[in-house]
C-alpha cells in the first residue's frame, strides 16, 4: 500500500536511572579490530578478531540550570558508569567511562559539551 507511511520514532540516551534530556545527537560506534592475516604462501590467508570496543559519542546544550550530569567529574575521577541506547526493539548497554570532555560556547547559539565515552558492551 503506498499510502501507508511508517513512523520512525526517535531514540533515547541513559545514564544511570534517567534519560539524558539535553542530549541532542547520538553515535555509537562497536568494531571488534579484526585484521586480516597474510601468511608468506597465501595473501589473505585469514582472519583473526582483536579486542571489542565500543565507543559513545554524543552532544548535550547547556540551560540556565547547567549541564545535567558533571561530566567533567566522571572524566577527571575516571568513573565507571553504564550507558544504556534506547531504540525500537533494542536496547545497547554500553560499560565504561568518559574519555573526553569539551565545551563549545558560540556568540549566537546555545553552550553545548560533546562527550565521549569508551567501553563495551554488555551481552
Amino acid at each position: 500500500m503506498s499510502a501507508e507511511q511508517l513512523l520512525y520514532p526517535r531514540g533515547r540516551i541513559a545514564l544511570a536511572n534517567g534519560d539524558l534530556v539535553d542530549c541532542t545527537n547520538v553515535k555509537i560506534d562497536h568494531t571488534n579490530n579484526a585484521k586480516q592475516v597474510h601468511t608468506i604462501a597465501k595473501k589473505g590467508a585469514g582472519i583473526t578478531q582483536g579486542n571489542e570496543e565500543t565507543t559513545v559519542s554524543f552532544d548535550l546544550v547547556v540551560s540556565e540550570n547547567g549541564p545535567e550530569r558533571d561530566w567533567i567529574a566522571y572524566l577527571k575521577r575516571g568513573l565507571i558508569k553504564q550507558i544504556r541506547l534506547k531504540l525500537p526493539g533494542l536496547t545497547i548497554t554500553v560499560n565504561g567511562m568518559v574519555k573526553q570532555s569539551s565545551i563549545d560556547m558560540p556568540l549566537d547559539d546555545a553552550i553545548k559539551q560533546s562527550i565521549t565515552f569508551i567501553g563495551h558492551t554488555t551481552d
